[in-house]
């Protein structure tokens, strides 16, 4: 058996990294990005901005960026006084504000009203121009360095369409509550090109994060790539704390958006984001040892000087903050300057009222046909909207291919200035290559159109092929049947040969490792697959790959399905999508990597049940690169259903035990690979008494089909008494099929109660079971209980009902100590009428006060049945059986922390109760004990030669004092026993004479005088 063991630090093999949950339905984070630690703070800048490196690598860390706005603000402040009055010029931001809400009226909820988002749009022109209304509190010796940035921002007044708009664009979201990993998932919900608009989503963020910002990025010469984050890019803030009034809190004046807005102009946190030794890398900002959260009526003064409390990108509350500072200004005019995405928002179109021209109808899109075709058959489409500023009731529109006219159309519209139609046309028959399609707007309600720049769109359409299943892939196809679509005309998809185990083979090759386009696309895309046929078809590949081994660089992998013949290709809800931390099969490397082994690739699948509704797919393979390595593929096969199964089920906790003194070093999980491959790797998650899931990334050898393993966790902080365990375990082999959820929910009781040995325990005139605890492990429901009898006042005994499936019940008592005796035994009486065979009654007993627990008694089915026919009488004696069990071997030296358990598992649902009653420890090992009767004693043999016995059943612990006197009256033995209960206590006759004695026992229940005659 192998063992997963997770260390309290990262390892080679298996590492321990703590993550944030995530929606397995919307879940846009490519792997990877959601296998971090999000500090505890209301602003995710750091985190965000983390998630940037990722994806630009050296070019986007805060390195790399401040080496370049160092130089930046030098320039700019040698500036000749008219390029100085020139930068003095109010640079004007275009901002989209989108409302990502619940489904909520407009004006309840996240569904803020308008007002709230004016009222945060007049607050952050106040603050970023200094005609904020609490100017006057600036300390004085804060006051020569506030600054008005010249920043001024206005509500976006055309769309990117040109149409005119306000600027706010509301839209119901699929979640609840987001956090900054699903930024990937709020952009693809609400984006307007971030080169021309400031994004701002408002949405319902999850506690403590009130707001992020995605940080700008360099533009130096030769770096013209693009940046990947081009749909987070923008910000985001709790629809709590934006603008006033409407949604917002009380305390909300809108300065959450004024601090993020500054992350977006390329502001740090005031305090560097560390202690004295970090720096904003602004120079009038002074150093302070980390964030403030209130305002202060007396300065603090940290780092030797006293904290800007009053700036922006300080964490105090909106109502302490009131300025930026020039060094700050400087920065964010830098980048307003010169960077991606950020200089191209000053002043642009979106800032001027859109000059709408009448009669003008534009083509939104082509739909049909693109340049895919999969039937050479097709119904043209396209999408038109009324760009102009009068109303639109007729057109003319023609369809052409190669030049030739197909068709004219007089369309009848009803469209006022933003509204869309789709018109369609008579079904054409293209060639299955060299088409050149095209469709013009003619005319606009008997006119001209007013606007010919939008009125043609074109396609070259291709038939493309379809294959039959099962399917395997020939290299052949690669470039042909299988098409390579390569948007930048850099390095590609392409064939090589390697040599795997000594014998060559060709592969299919993304040559990241010398591939400069950051965050390009690359495709390769399948022919047709026709899943009506084939509901339940699987893709399954090989490959390989081994990342650079430099944080930051990294690239991604996607299977992405169209059901557009593959002229779009859905990458956000993508099947698999990958990064470096579930592609890597080999060891990270700082060369280029290149396989020379088979076990360097892994296979993985893709079930496409999920796509069968609609009918024709095609499949692509997609890279987006991130600066990492090579991507290799080969085995390309398609069957008709599902053959390869990745799965693991944990069957067990193994450690804790249900029921222990909590004293175990680790947990153990029993972990069995139920699928059809070997497993290397999977993502186990980790929650203790309902507490933020840990989460832990686990390499390691191959675990093959059937084998078992064991996880070892580093055990939880745990509480006495009741504890729950709740593991997840996600991605067997990193495979992403949907699948039922893999987890186990474990109770268990952290119990130290000491009860003094021996003991006997018939659960009478007591109301609960304490000291002895009861457990369900697997759902915490009634377990062993105790259950009132009819013969006497507080008469009880032990019951459990019938018992779940698959579940077991825990009986256990407290810790004793048998370092005194070296023998030990246990009694108890039982019945039970009808019991199912499986079903299995044990008594384990264990030396480390429950970490650990040894089998000493086990019947199961008939075994167990006291009454055959029937329903038990719990109140009639004669229908229990009383069982021994032998504890010697837990008896003696080292034998302090004894407890014993009571086990019934096996249930089939339908069992009679179970009785249990009079358990009791006896410090010897005779299995038919002499029992002379409760508060009774007695002496056997008597006459003896050799040995006599004196045995003792007292209701409660006494200490009893043993005279034995001669028949002349001496006092031959006098001595007191404490903590008498059950005991036998052993005398050897060899130490008297013969003849008659008299035993007189005295005690506190007790006073009794015996005859002893020994010969």
């Amino acid at each position: 058996m192998r063992n997963f063991t997770f260390p309290t630090r990262i390892g080679l093999l298996l590492s321990l990294l703590f993550l944030l949950s995530f929606s397995g339905t919307f879940s846009q984070n490519f792997f990877g990005k959601n296998f971090q630690h999000i500090h505890d703070e209301q602003c995710a800048a750091t985190h965000l901005e983390k998630l940037q490196e990722e994806q630009l690598g050296i070019y986007g860390s805060k390195e790399y960026f401040e080496s370049w706005m160092q130089g930046k603000v030098k320039e700019f402040r040698t500036k000749t006084p008219s390029q100085f009055r020139l930068q003095e010029e109010v640079k004007v931001i275009p901002v989209v504000v989108h409302v990502i809400h619940t489904g909520t009226p407009i004006g309840v909820g996240a569904n803020i009203p308008q007002s709230q988002i004016e009222s945060q749009i007049r607050s952050l022109n106040e603050d970023f121009r200094r005609t904020n209304p609490d100017v006057t509190l600036t300390p004085l010796e804060f006051q020569s360095v506030a600054a008005d940035t010249q920043i001024e921002f206005v509500l976006a007044k055309q769309d990117p369409r040109g149409l005119p708009t306000d600027g706010i664009n509301r839209v119901l979201g699929p979640k609840n509550t987001y956090d900054p990993n699903d930024a990937g998932l709020i952009g693809q919900l609400a984006l307007w090109p971030p080169e021309e608009y400031l994004n701002i989503w408002v949405v319902p963020l999850v506690p403590p994060f009130i707001g992020y910002a995605s940080f700008p990025v360099s533009n130096l010469p030769g770096l013209s790539f693009p940046a990947t984050a081009r749909e987070t890019d923008g910000v985001t803030v709790d629809y709590r704390y934006f603008g006033q009034g409407g949604s917002a809190v009380s305390g909300s004046r809108g300065r959450t958006l004024t601090h993020e807005v500054g992350h977006f102009l390329g502001l740090r946190h005031i305090w560097g984001d560390g202690d004295c030794s970090a720096d904003d890398f602004v120079d009038d900002t002074p150093n302070q040892d980390g964030p403030n959260t209130i305002c202060r009526s007396t300065p603090r003064v940290t780092c030797g000087s006293r904290d800007m409390v009053e700036n922006y990108m300080d964490y105090t509350t909106d109502i302490c903050m009131n300025l930026f500072t020039i060094g700050q200004t400087e920065r964010m005019q830098v980048v307003l300057a010169n960077s991606p995405r950020r200089a191209s928002l000053v002043n642009n179109r979106a800032t001027i009222e859109p000059v709408l021209v009448p009669n003008d109808l534009g083509i939104e899109r082509l739909i049909s046909p693109q340049d895919f075709i999969c039937d050479a058959v097709i119904v043209p489409e396209v999408q038109v909207f009324n760009a102009g500023s009068n109303r639109i009731t007729s057109a003319i529109l023609e369809i052409k291919n190669n030049g030739v006219l197909l068709q004219n159309l007089n369309v009848t519209l009803d469209l006022e200035t933003g509204d869309s139609q789709i018109v369609g046309f008579n079904p054409i028959t293209l060639n299955s290559s060299n088409n050149i399609f095209e469709v013009n707007i003619l005319g606009v309600n008997q006119t001209t159109d007013g606007n010919p720049n939008n009125n043609s769109a074109s396609s070259n359409p291709v038939l493309q092929s379809a294959l039959t299943l099962p399917y395997a892939f020939r290299m052949e196809s690669f470039g042909n049947e299988w098409v390579v679509n390569n948007p930048d005309n850099g390095l590609t998809w392409e064939k090589v040969t390697l040599s795997l185990n000594g014998t060559p083979q060709e592969v299919i090759r993304m040559q990241h490792y010398e591939y400069d386009a950051n965050g390009q696309l690359d495709f390769l895309i399948s022919p047709q697959i026709n899943l009506s046929t084939f509901p339940n078809a699987q893709l399954s590949f090989k490959m390989a790959y081994a990342p650079y081994n430099i944080q930051g660089f990294g690239d991604f992998l996607y299977v992405a399905i169209s059901t557009d013949c593959g002229n779009t290709f859905e990458i956000v809800s993508a099947p698999y999508n990958k990064d470096r931390v579930f592609l890597q099969t080999s060891e990270p490397t700082l060369n280029e990597f290149i396989p020379t082994r088979e076990e360097q690739f892994r296979r993985e699948i893709v079930n496409l049940s999920q796509f069968a509704e609609f009918g024709s797919i095609r499949l692509a393979f997609i890279t987006r690169n991130g600066f990492g390595n090579n991507i290799y593929l080969k085995d390309i096969e398609i069957f008709p259903q599902e053959i390869f199964r990745y799965d693991l089920k944990m069957t067990e906790l193994l450690k804790p035990t249900p029921i222990s003194n909590g004293s175990h070093d680790q947990e153990s999980i029993l972990l069995v690979n139920t699928g059809n491959l070997a497993i290397s790797g999977f993502v186990f998650r980790r929650s203790t008494n309902s507490a933020p899931l840990q989460s832990f990334l686990a390499r390691g050898q191959n675990l093959l089909p059937g084998d078992s393993t064991l996880i070892n966790l580093p055990r939880s902080s745990t509480i006495d008494g009741t504890n729950r365990l709740s593991y997840r375990l996600e991605f067997p082999n990193f495979d992403q099929n949907p699948r039922p959820e893999i987890s186990l929910d474990r109770f268990f009781i952290t119990n130290n109660e000491l009860i003094r040995s021996p003991w006997r325990q018939n659960f009478n005139n007591i109301f609960s079971l304490s000291p002895w605890v009861s457990l369900n492990p697997q759902s915490n429901g009634t377990a062993w209980e105790l259950s009132p009898l009819q013969t006497g006042i507080s008469q009880n005994v032990v019951r459990l009902q019938s018992g779940a499936v698959n579940n077991s019940y825990w009986l256990g008592s407290p810790i004793f100590d048998l370092t005194s005796s070296s023998q030990a035994a246990l009694f108890f009486d039982r019945a039970a009428a009808s019991i199912s065979p499986t079903t299995t009654l044990k008594v384990l007993a264990s030396t480390d006060g429950g970490v650990t627990y040894q089998q000493v008694y086990s019947k199961s089915g008939n075994e167990l049945v006291t009454v055959p026919n029937g329903q038990v009488n719990p109140n009639n004696p004669s229908e229990y059986r009383r069982d021994y069990v032998n504890l010697t071997a837990f008896a003696g030296r080292n034998r302090a922390m004894v407890r014993v358990a009571f086990v019934l598992e096996g249930s089939d649902g339908d069992n009679d109760p179970v009785y249990l009653n009079n358990v009791e420890l006896f410090l010897s090992a005779n299995p038919e004990p002499v029992d002379p009767g409760l508060g009774n004693t007695i002496i056997y043999p008597n006459p003896a030669n050799g040995l006599f016995n004196i045995v003792f059943n007292l209701p409660r612990f006494e200490t009893v004092n043993i005279q034995i006197i001669s028949a002349t009256g001496a006092l031959v033995h006098d001595m007191d026993y404490p903590n008498t209960l059950n005991q036998t206590y052993t005398f050897s006759a060899e130490n008297f004479s013969k003849g008659l004695f008299v035993v007189k026992i005295t005690s506190q229940s007790i006073t009794e005088t015996r005859k002893l005659i020994l010969y």
